[in-house]
């Protein structure tokens, strides 16, 4: 089993050890929830510490894979950029080191931006929370605070409408809190400024001196013209005509800031790699969230004042009554004849032009924020011509035309949908994240589908485990899968994704009381059970059952169940067992169910045998053997893996204090099991370890508040007619068939030990009349052993099942272990005393006694004439048979061989047995 499981054990022990850390917090959550006065808060705050975990597990890999991360990242953003390289040896050196950071620390880096992902996804599941799942309060809280603020007036500043705005829309303010996240989220998984700003240095070959050259080649070039020609004002119709260097086309003959567009024309290779440069720099501050008065600060530090005040109006000072206007510009510029498509991206972000915004967009989260920013400042506007006409109706018209997103937010629901699906199946885009696991669990939340994110990992789960040779029935098989696989099925086989949304599935459930539909409920389950078993292979048991606990009483069951076999040492199996208490869960059921389960998987493929024993072996008839004799060495003693997973599953039984009735049905049927397989090496560990008298001690002090062994008659209560009586020999009755199986199971040691001595001693050539010790010990204890057997065994059965399981193993047992005890009488004759063929007449007798069922055994097993002959054969022995040369005396009950006797000393025998 460790073998199988170390595969999986490996990727999730990659995860690190913040599973104690989220099943602990999950557990104090539910723990804690009826205490809480809003579970919504709650839930929130869980969240939140969800979010920590994640976040500190992120900054501990962080301390020490820093640099490799900003390496990663930096050539990620340049790729993704597409950025032109200026020199070949900066590119050469560059790919070197991203080769070798890939080659040694890849996995701990990777290991690391997960950790990170998963933090922004604990951030995006509480925004979803407080926005859907509290809505009504939230709403309320909202509504009480507009009925408190005075009516905007006339001259009221932009930035108070825009805030009204937020609070009176609820879709407005969705937006803004998911644009908020996605900047957030840039900042986390990307690449920062200041590695931006390295990146795009080391391909332009100049270094630091990119930011302060401006257009330095394209003024020298101008420059350089003026020198050998006359040069007309700017204002005049006819310029001059130069060509760039790189290329055929025109270059600009001014340098004011729009040349490029009002001229038509280019600047030289290295200015307009500076010029992309800083509107990429200002793309990614803005896709970052950075505040304008940064982005700002930020071009003036690099003498680009001019963006600084075009960008300005963005900052919305107090005072500003509407920037709408500037808005408007803003779009119309991303129309036109921009430098680059970056320069149009970021007039498209303040003007609403998403069309210019996604030219730019390289991932699942740049399409999303696009998106949103675009969307909410066009809502903005939408708003403001509605509430608001003053500030902008000179400038609605031809902007938004129809514009379905702006509807409501259903419509809004809708869009995104839409949008994550579309990233999704665009071909250019499938090679992306956007089929990542974390990245499939942002889109569903985004979309506020929790509940369907479960619910579709988990028929994926199915789709998973029907499609196995080993299908595992802890899983429930929602459907029979379709060709087509679910993308879906990617969080299903990620252990971090499937624990997060098993997670977060127990969190959004806590807070409702809507029970889902059947098949609903089963597909959800199969997240919390698959996550369950991810956890098994961690060894992280003690995490299972605050998971477990959330499942219904079937599936919780079956979980459990199938994690027991795994805990072998006392003490843990204990905290386990107090566990299950704690928890709330079915002891009596999971037990019974590991039971089953181990006894089908470890005992299947040999039930039914219809000969589980073989103990004899055809021989020549002869003074010692009647044909038969039993086999050496037949009973082998080896345990197997099968058997001691066998073993470990019944140590539970004795584990759990009382549950008399439970404890013995369980061993009876394990060693009704073992016995129908003919695993007898574990039938014989299980009646040493777990003897009847053993497990009795153990259990009737919290039965009878006293330790006996409930089998000995001696300990029994001297009334019989007492309520203790009555109880006692209730006991007796529900530990019966156990003990008959286990004194079944001693026969077959005994006749064992009987062929082991006996065989070495009629091998050998007789070394004077005495016979060894041993020999007769073993006969004793074998005579002893087989008593019970001949007064009747295994005939009550409490179930049907158990009375056809119990009829096999009689079949099965009880005309061979006969068989087999009258050659060991026939071999005793001549060995040790002759009184033994008079042990074999009582054993024909006891075999005729239709009350103990052993003529029946025979009769099933087709073996009566097998029987029959070997009686025969020991009566004709006893025939032949005379006495040595003296007179025997009668044994103790009056029996005397001398009867059997022929001629005058047989009749004499028979007068003198007469008189007795």
């Amino acid at each position: 089993m460790d073998e199988a499981m170390d595969s999986l054990r490996d990727v999730a022990d990659k995860v690190g050890d913040g599973v104690e850390q989220f099943a602990e917090e999950l557990d104090r959550y539910l723990k804690e929830l009826s205490m809480k006065q809003s579970k919504f808060e709650a839930a929130k705050d869980v969240a939140e510490v969800f979010k920590d975990i994640a976040a500190s597990a992120a900054s501990s890999l962080e301390r020490d894979h820093k640099k490799q991360l900003v390496e990663q990242l930096q050539k990620e953003w340049s790729d993704k950029a597409a950025l032109s390289t200026q020199t070949n040896g900066t590119s050469r050196q560059f790919a070197l080191r991203s080769g070798v950071v890939h080659e040694m620390k890849a996995e701990k880096v990777q290991e690391l931006r997960k950790w990170q992902q998963e933090a922004d996804i604990w951030q995006l599941f509480w925004i979803m929370l407080d926005f859907h799942y509290n809505h009504a309060a939230r709403r309320k809280e909202i509504d009480d605070q507009l009925a408190n603020m005075p009516p905007p007036h006339r001259y009221a500043a932009e930035k108070e409408l825009w805030e009204r705005f937020l609070m009176e829309s609820d879709t407005a303010k969705e937006r803004s809190l998911v644009k908020q996240w996605l900047e957030q989220a840039a900042d986390h998984q990307d690449s920062d400024l200041h590695a931006i700003v390295e990146e795009l240095e080391r391909k332009s070959g100049a270094g630091k001196g990119l930011w302060n050259r401006g257009w330095l080649s394209t003024r020298e070039r101008i420059k350089g013209e003026k020198r050998i020609r006359s040069w007309p004002s700017p204002s005049d119709s006819v310029q001059p005509q130069i060509r760039s260097t790189a290329s055929s086309e025109m270059l600009i003959t001014a340098l004011d800031p729009d040349a490029p567009t009002r001229q038509q024309c280019t600047v030289e290779k290295p200015d307009a790699y500076f010029e992309r440069a800083m509107w990429i720099a200002c793309w990614e501050m803005l896709r970052r969230g950075k505040s304008w008065e940064e982005i700002l600060k930020w071009c003036e530090e690099h003498n680009e004042g001019w963006r600084a005040l075009v960008l300005a109006p963005a900052v919305d000072s107090g005072d500003a009554l509407s920037n709408a206007a500037w808005r408007k510009m803003c779009y119309l510029a991303s129309e036109s004849g921009c430098s680059n498509d970056y320069e149009a991206a970021v007039y498209g972000l303040l003007g609403g032009n998403l069309k210019a915004v996604k030219k730019v967009c390289r991932t699942v989260h740049d399409h999303l924020f696009a998106y949103y920013t675009c969307v909410l400042v066009r809502h903005f506007d939408k708003y403001l011509e509605h509430h608001h006409p003053s500030r902008i109706a000179s400038l609605s018209g031809g902007r938004f035309g129809t514009d379905e997103e702006l509807a409501d937010a259903e419509q809004e629901q809708r869009t995104v949908t839409a949008l994550v699906s579309q990233l999704r199946e665009t071909p250019s885009k499938s090679s992306e994240a956007a089929r990542a696991p974390l990245k499939i669990i942002e889109s569903y939340l985004l979309t506020n589908e929790v509940e369907s994110l479960a619910t579709t990992v988990g028929t994926a789960l199915s789709d998973i485990d029907y499609q196995r040779s080993d299908k595992e029935d802890v899983i429930h098989h929602i459907r029979t899968p379709p060709e087509k696989v679910l993308t879906e099925t990617a969080v299903a086989v990620d252990y971090q994704a499937l624990r997060i949304v098993a997670t977060m599935y127990i969190v959004v459930r806590s807070l409702e009381y809507d029970t889902p539909s059947e098949e609903t409920l089963l597909a959800e389950e199969n997240v919390v059970i698959a996550y369950a078993q991810a956890i098994r292979t961690m060894r992280k048991r003690l995490d299972i059952f605050v998971y477990a606990s959330r499942l219904e009483h079937i599936s919780a069951i079956l979980t459990v169940a199938r994690m027991l076999p795994d805990v072998t040492q006392p003490d843990e199996q204990r905290m386990m067992i107090n566990l299950m208490r704690e928890y709330k869960l079915d002891i009596t059921a999971i037990l019974q169910e590991q039971l089953g389960w181990t006894l089908a998987s470890k005992l299947s493929s040999e039930k039914q045998l219809k000969k589980p024993l073989r103990m004899l072996e055809n021989c020549e008839v002869n003074n010692l053997h009647p044909g038969q004799r039993i086999t050496e060495s037949f009973l082998d003693g080896t345990m197997t893996e099968d058997d001691m997973a066998i073993l470990r599953c019944l140590q539970w039984f004795q584990m759990v204090p009382g549950h008399w009735h439970m404890t013995f049905s369980a061993l009876a049927e394990a060693l009704r099991g073992c016995l129908m397989a003919g695993r007898l090496a574990c039938a014989m560990a299980m009646c040493q370890e777990m003897s009847c008298e053993i497990i009795s001690m153990q259990k009737s002090h919290s039965v009878i508040q006293r330790e006996v062994n409930i089998m000995d008659k001696s300990q029994a209560p001297d009334d019989p007619d007492s309520d203790e009586a009555l109880e006692w020999e209730v006991l007796r009755r529900q530990a019966r068939t156990y003990y008959e199986l286990e004194q079944m199971v001693h026969a077959i040691v005994s006749l064992a030990h009987w062929a082991e001595v006996e065989r070495p001693f009629t091998s050998a050539p007789r070394q004077g009349s005495s016979v060894p010790q041993s020999l007769r010990q073993a006969k004793a204890a074998l005579d002893e052993a087989m008593q019970p057997l001949l007064a009747g065994i295994l005939q009550h059965p409490e179930t049907e099942k158990e009375q056809k399981e119990l009829e096999e193993v009689r079949v099965a047992y009880l005309p061979e272990i006969i068989l087999a005890y009258n050659s060991a009488l026939y071999t005793a004759g001549p060995t040790i005393s002759r009184d033994a063929y008079i042990e074999s007449m009582d054993l024909s007798v006891a075999v005729a006694d239709e009350r103990n069922g052993l003529a029946e055994a025979f009769t099933k097993a087709g073996r009566m004439r097998e029987l029959v002959t070997s009686f025969a054969q020991a009566s004709k022995l006893m025939l032949v048979m005379k006495a040595n040369g003296r007179p025997r005396k009668a044994n103790k009950i009056g029996k005397d061989l001398g009867i059997w006797e022929i001629g005058p000393q047989g009749a004499a025998a028979a007068e003198d047995s007469s008189d007795e």
